[in-house]
């Protein structure tokens, strides 16, 4: 159950955070926004990294930071050039992404809940990002 509150509260700070940087991308450069979420977490990371002894060097790692900076250099991008209300949401459809690689290479189970979940949530993507 511990697993649920720390899932709500990353949600939360994530949530957050990408309402902060959809005010910052309006006056700073999303670039700038970047380095100071990555020079602000990276010491607290590699602190803890250091003490915990969870330093390693595995390549999957590297290309994991590529990822990430890319996947949110082009989310702040399309910050600026549209509204939080629907770049956020189809920046959810990463979970539908996840899922699809988690099936073909992780050989995880598909049943009828997950398809459905992916489905609804695919719906609630197409209604949040509609105009009005």
């Amino acid at each position: 159950m511990l697993w649920l509150v720390y899932a709500l509260i990353a949600v939360a700070f994530m949530g957050s955070n990408s309402f902060i940087v959809k005010r910052l991308v309006k006056t700073v450069n999303p670039s700038v926004v970047m380095l100071y979420q990555f020079m602000l977490a990276a010491p607290l990371i590699l602190s803890y990294a250091l003490f915990s002894g969870a330093l390693i060097f595995n390549p999957l790692l590297l290309l994991l930071g590529v990822g990430y900076f890319c996947s949110l250099t082009f989310f702040y991008y399309s910050l600026i050039k549209g509204d939080l209300t629907r770049s956020g949401p189809i920046f959810g459809l990463s979970l539908l992404v996840t899922a699809i690689l988690g099936f073909t290479f992780l050989n995880e189970p598909i049943n009828l809940k997950v398809i459905l979940g992916l489905a609804l949530g695919l719906t609630s993507v197409y209604l949040l990002g509609g105009k009005s």
